[in-house]
């Protein structure tokens, strides 16, 4: 999809109208809502867009859900806090079982309380990690501070949009704490952790382009059998065991939630043939793609 085929919301009630969600802020540059609220009616499935606004979500429950934040497939194993900030390229599932909160600001929201809100928060920055998982106490005193600042949100009140401006910077700082903590346990890694971790957010990026160790090897500057041997001492799987379930994973997404037919699917995944790809899918998950779309 080119990028001008790309819809770019301005506000959260643009977005919320393109998702056929009938919920809308009454606050200008700021939002919250519960995941459970959007019901069923809401849209299942998002195709890539844009937006002009930042969006924090803290999940309780994530289900099967999906998220694609640029390129990269968003894991959502655990408790996620997730950040997406404007100029990103966002698409979604989202699950019926799906359980948490969506705070949703401009940057002219805080200005009077944050004139420097992207250097004080630096995980609101495009290019820092856009997903930091939470303990369970971090996880309980966020959503503690989202139910009182949706419970101000819901109730007018002379002050409202100054009582959420302070909430709003109050939760920010707590984010950061949490970011701050994932950045201090970055430095104690050990080299295989520091390894796979560099590999597995390259092939996030580069799976579709190539399934070929050495290029993953030669792009981190080591050898094919050491990536494959760090690798491998932690997570019990080979460098092309993992690149193999990133490419497999993909292919169930595009046969469960697309209309491509499976030849389509074979050439946007780069094969150079629809019967490679479905010899690859079929070694990997026992059946074909065609049999694998009838059961989902």
């Amino acid at each position: 999809m080119k990028n001008l085929d790309i819809p770019v919301f301005e506000s959260s009630n643009d977005l919320h109208e393109a998702i056929e969600f009938p919920h809308r802020t009454h606050i200008p540059n700021f939002d919250i809502y519960t995941l459970q609220s959007m019901g069923q009616s809401v849209r299942k499935c998002m195709p890539p867009y844009r937006q002009r606004f930042f969006q924090i979500a803290i999940m309780s429950d994530v289900g099967e859900s999906k998220l694609n934040l640029n390129t990269d497939l968003v894991n959502l194993d655990g408790l996620p806090l997730i950040f997406a900030v404007p100029g990103q390229i966002v698409s979604w599932y989202r699950d019926k079982e799906v359980k948490g909160y969506h705070i949703l600001f401009k940057k002219e929201f805080l200005k009077n309380v944050a004139p420097s809100l992207i250097e004080d928060f630096p995980f609101l920055k495009m290019t820092e990690s856009n997903v930091l998982m939470m303990t369970k106490a971090e996880h309980e005193t966020l959503l503690i501070d989202a139910q009182r600042m949706q419970s101000v949100f819901n109730n007018p009140h002379p002050y409202q949009e100054k009582m959420l401006e302070g909430m709003l910077l109050s939760f920010l700082y707590f984010c950061r704490a949490v970011y701050e903590r994932h950045k201090s346990s970055e430095h104690s890694l050990t080299r295989a952790q520091i390894i796979t971790q560099e590999f597995e957010t390259l092939v996030d990026k580069m799976y579709v382009d190539t399934k070929n160790v050495s290029e993953y090897a030669e792009q981190l500057n080591i050898t094919p059998n050491y990536l494959t041997t760090m690798v491998k001492s932690l997570t019990g799987k080979s460098a092309k065991d993992i690149i193999h379930e990133r490419v497999l994973l993909e292919s169930k997404s595009l046969l469960k939630y697309s209309g491509l037919d499976v030849a389509e699917i074979a050439y946007r995944l780069n094969f150079q043939e629809p019967t490679h790809f479905t010899r690859f899918f079929k070694k990997l998950s026992g059946v074909t793609p065609n049999k694998f779309r009838q059961q989902s």
